[in-house]
């Protein structure tokens, strides 16, 4: 290396080029993964601890150990981490619910199924983030959009399933739709609090069965 005199710092850097690691785009990814994944961590204990509105992004970046600045560099605003937050602890139960069609064909078994799904997601740690989306009042139309997606999803798959079993009968499918899903949600509350969601699943079966089938 030379040893002449730098002139500027421009120069000074140049010359140390080789001294400065080359960071792979693989590397610079992981590092985004780790970053986000920390973000929502951190996130979701302190909107369960403190509250959705009582947590500020300035909390979120303390907890996390960056600047408020680097903060929005993976997120815009809080509105956007609770999404996130919702989006990943949800993940598993939206790749199922999108996957019923083709697990059960017969409509009936994807009922149940449907059924068994919203008391698992009703009693795990995920619900508590998810109703926190009552909370945000954000008017991004693309924030508006997925946060709809998420409430009409479980919706249209009963839906579905509904008018398929049936279809050729003298029954209001959107009723029943509307009926089951009240339902469902009662069954939730109820496993909430007993605490044994098995029997509950079982009981919520044989009164959705016993009305599909009059």
């Amino acid at each position: 290396m030379s040893t002449a005199p730098y002139t500027s710092a421009t120069d000074a850097c140049k010359g140390w080029r080789w001294h400065i690691p080359r960071i792979k785009a693989e590397s610079i990814e992981k590092h985004v993964r780790v970053q986000t994944a920390r973000i929502l961590d951190a996130a979701t204990e302190l909107f369960r601890v403190r509250g959705y509105r009582k947590t500020d992004m300035e909390d979120i970046a303390k907890s996390v150990g960056l600047a408020r600045n680097s903060l929005y560099r993976y997120y815009g605003n809080k509105d956007s981490i609770l999404l996130g937050c919702v989006e990943r602890d949800m993940r598993a139960y939206i790749e199922q619910m999108r996957s019923l069609d083709g697990l059960y064909p017969d409509p009936a078994e994807r009922i149940e199924a449907w059924l068994d799904m919203q008391i698992d997601i009703a009693t795990s740690p995920a619900h508590a983030t998810m109703e926190l989306i009552a909370e945000i009042r954000s008017a991004s139309p693309k924030l508006r959009k997925q946060l709809m997606e998420l409430h009409e999803l479980p919706a249209a798959a009963l839906a579905g399933a509904i008018a398929q079993l049936v279809r050729g009968k003298r029954r209001d499918s959107a009723l029943m739709t509307a009926l089951i899903g009240g339902m469902a949600d009662a069954a939730a509350g109820q496993a909430l609090r007993r605490k044994n969601k098995v029997l509950v699943k079982r009981e919520l079966r044989r009164a959705v069965m016993r009305i599909l089938e009059n």
